[in-house]
């Protein structure tokens, strides 16, 4: 079983002169990624809450769901939800369903299809061609706002837009539509950069009563 990461990145821009050409436009789109990219590379932890929002096109139905997510370098990452807990340490996975008092074991798997959290924002930034729309505030936040449009015309993934803080030069909003014009968006919050976190957020003990599944 593989684990699917949470995050995604993208770009926007409309607020230059007329006479500001699209090439100037697409150098600062550029600069804006290169930023983003290296601020994700150099980090030794992050954690943050986060509100996904997910609408299904076809049933018109929206579902929202909350949680917090810990990032330490050696793909180590940890995503608690309600109902749901996702835990590596770099090696094995623990995904723990809460409700069922269920865990699936299994070896951490780095693919093309499956990134992993830091992994993301690299492929976002190298699968996408960003575009900047323009600035704007997101709440207190001011923020670049860029589209990211995938250079493969088969991706799943249709449009990518992402609110990126000024001051952090991290994602605080991201929405993705895919080929079926279904829409997902993330919302990161009280982001703390490289917080001390303890090794043993990245672990988990399976309690004795669970079910356990080991996929390995």
């Amino acid at each position: 079983m593989r684990v699917k990461s949470l995050f995604s990145v993208s770009i926007l821009f409309a607020f230059l002169l007329f006479s500001v050409t699209i090439v100037a436009a697409q150098e600062k789109a550029e600069d804006i990624v290169n930023k983003i990219r290296q601020t994700y590379e150099k980090l030794e932890s992050l954690k943050g809450d986060f509100e996904q929002e997910f609408i299904w096109s076809l049933a018109g139905e929206t579902q929202t769901l909350n949680g917090t997510l810990y990032l330490k370098k050696g793909d180590r990452y940890r995503v608690e939800t309600p109902n749901q807990m996702i835990i590596t340490d770099g090696k094995t996975v623990w995904t723990y369903s809460l409700d069922k008092n269920q865990v699936f074991v299994d070896n951490l798997e780095k693919s093309k299809d499956n990134p992993l959290p830091r992994d993301l924002i690299i492929k976002y930034t190298q699968d996408f061609k960003p575009k900047l729309l323009r600035s704007e505030k997101l709440g207190a936040v001011d923020c670049y706002v860029l589209a990211l449009t995938p250079r493969d015309e088969n991706s799943f993934i249709r449009s990518v837009t992402v609110w990126i803080d000024k001051s952090t030069w991290l994602a605080a909003r991201i929405e993705q539509v895919d080929i079926n014009d279904n829409k997902t968006a993330y919302v990161l919050k009280n982001v703390q950069r490289n917080a001390p976190l303890a090794d043993g957020l990245f672990t988990f003990n399976i309690p004795t009563d669970a079910e356990v599944v080991d996929m390995r």
